[in-house]
């Protein structure tokens, strides 16, 4: 299987998991949804820059 693909199917799974887990927790504070909210947007732009690099390192073929 396609290394990108593999990423992309973990990233996806762990999503899914962490939405789980947070679900299974039951209603949060406002305070607490918003640090939440903050840490996936932080997650989901870790991500983006890791597929941006990845993007990069194959056009240089490395």
């Amino acid at each position: 299987m396609d290394p990108k693909k593999r990423l992309e199917e973990l990233h996806k799974e762990a999503f899914k998991n962490f939405d789980e887990y947070v679900k299974a927790k039951g209603k949060l504070e406002k305070e607490h949804q918003e640090k939440l909210h903050e840490a996936k947007t932080n997650w989901q732009n870790a991500w983006n820059k890791l597929i941006e690099a990845m993007m990069v390192l194959e056009r240089l073929e490395i």
